[in-house]
């Protein structure tokens, strides 16, 4: 079950540093209620590493309002998809802080997502300059998705139209983006892309699904840049060439129910035997370098997240790919057909 961040500005919401400038804020009175009307004595809380620094403060407010026993998840957090199952069995229930539901969640998961205080009017405002096309398709992560419509209010007073692709798929909002999803920026008819939003993944991203022009404006730092996707790229076919000769091949099935892709590890398994490569699957929860190490493979297909093979190739001691790139490798894809990896 989700809730959407609140935008009522209630005295009772609480403010949690993101390590930058800047803010998230999260409705405490929203959590207070559902914790109250579901008669929860034990409570679970968790967030990404961003809100963490929030969860003692939000403990000890739901212990003094409720009486309920509170426990803090201490585990990392990566996404909507990387639940704390294992605190769900010692809770009545478990607050999963930050992120918009994928679906249908577990049970006894409820999901409060956050939102950024801050306009989007100056980090739009600063993209201008970077921009060549008069139709641009806009996207932004959770956090911003509130804000979009005054993102095209500043394009329009520029003589831009800005374009906002419908919800679908993973994507709870128009105009969402996730590390592993872009299926709200695909097929859209315009020029290229702006992305409003911190970081370099969720644009990278949109680029190599798109092929198109991507400008990045970060309304926290205050930075603006446009998108080059070839870095990544060539680390990428270096991690396909490295793979060519590769005979054992483990194929990773993550722990995580959104990300656990048993049907896309069968088939990637399926592929190479009939290539005649040496494949296994393994289940794992954090994937690590040293636990692929302890296997002896030479290669590895990750269907977990896509950061995984994307953002920690350097890591590793031998190549992990997506499964895109594996089919590259067994040649069952071309190269020129390269796409990034989604979890659909």
């Amino acid at each position: 079950m989700a809730r959407e961040p609140s935008t009522s500005g209630s005295s009772s919401s609480i403010s949690a540093s993101t390590g930058f400038t800047s803010s998230v804020q999260l409705d405490m009175d929203g959590i207070i209620e559902i914790i109250r009307s579901s008669g929860a004595k034990i409570v679970g809380l968790q967030a990404p590493e961003g809100l963490k620094r929030a969860l003692p403060n939000m403990a000890r407010e739901i212990s003094d309002k409720i009486g309920a026993e509170v426990i803090i998840s201490g585990d990392p957090c990566y996404g909507a998809c990387d639940i704390d199952l294992d605190l769900g069995k010692e809770v009545d229930l478990v607050i999963h802080l930050g992120h918009a539901e994928l679906g249908e969640g577990p049970d006894k998961f409820i999901y409060f997502e956050a939102s950024m205080p801050g306009d989007l009017k100056d980090a739009v405002g600063n993209s201008i300059p970077l921009l060549k096309g008069r139709r641009i398709g806009i996207a932004t992560t959770v956090q911003h998705v509130h804000k979009l419509k005054e993102a095209l209010k500043v394009l329009q007073d520029h003589d831009i139209q800005g374009v906002i692709g419908p919800a679908c798929g993973r994507a709870r909002y128009p105009g969402q983006v996730l590390g592993c999803f872009f299926g709200t920026v695909k097929g859209l008819d315009v020029e290229e892309y702006l992305f409003l939003g911190t970081g370099r993944f969720h644009p990278l991203g949109i680029a190599l699904s798109t092929g198109k022009r991507v400008v990045a404006s970060d309304p926290v730092t205050g930075e603006v840049a446009e998108i080059d996707p070839d870095p990544m790229l060539r680390r990428r076919w270096g991690a396909i060439a490295r793979a060519m000769d590769s005979k054992k091949i483990a194929v990773i099935v993550s722990k995580k129910p959104g990300q656990r892709r048993w049907e896309t590890a069968r088939k990637v398994i399926d592929l190479g035997k009939a290539k005649g490569r040496d494949m296994m699957l393994v289940y794992l929860d954090n994937i690590e370098p040293d636990r692929l190490l302890n296997l002896g493979v030479d290669a590895a297909v990750s269907t977990a997240c896509p950061r995984i093979a994307l953002d920690d190739t350097a890591k590793y001691s031998v190549p992990v790919l997506t499964p895109q790139e594996f089919e590259i490798v067994i040649g069952y894809r071309r190269g020129e057909d390269y796409e990034p990896d989604e979890c659909l």
